[in-house]
């Protein structure tokens, strides 16, 4: 799948630098620029934008995350539970059950009316916006 898209990429790079050759003697025509002259900048147009896709391809394939391939993993089960501690939530989505009807991030005991100015205090100190 990575050879198929990587394939891709650079033939779109390709077209990207051919496209951007021909505008750069269409111009050169225009301004009537010598022969010779137009065919070094066709060259070297060419050359740095396809240049400049690539590395940039190169770029984003050497810092990309690896997912790994022999692991499945159910995405669902853990929806959210990464912002529900960094929002201060001590336990995990999946142990507190989905029986009490909230949908999403909904704190569960907001049913019981907001909570005291202390719990709003924690809550704020954990967010960091002291």
């Amino acid at each position: 799948m990575v050879v198929l898209n990587r394939e891709q990429y650079q033939i779109w790079a390709m077209r990207l630098s051919i496209v951007t050759a021909i505008i750069v003697v269409l111009l050169s025509l225009i301004n009537e620029i010598r022969f010779l002259n137009i065919i070094v900048r066709a060259g070297v147009s060419f050359g740095v934008i396809y240049c400049l896709i690539t590395g940039s391809l190169e770029l984003f394939e050497r810092t990309a995350h690896q997912k790994p391939q022999d692991i499945q993993s159910d995405t669902t089960s853990d929806c959210g539970g990464n912002i529900d501690f960094s929002v201060g939530d001590d336990e995990p989505l999946s142990s507190q059950g989905n029986d009490a009807g909230f949908p999403g991030q909904v704190d569960r005991d907001l049913s019981s009316g907001l909570p005291d100015s202390e719990k709003q205090a924690e809550m704020v100190r954990r967010m960091g916006w002291q």
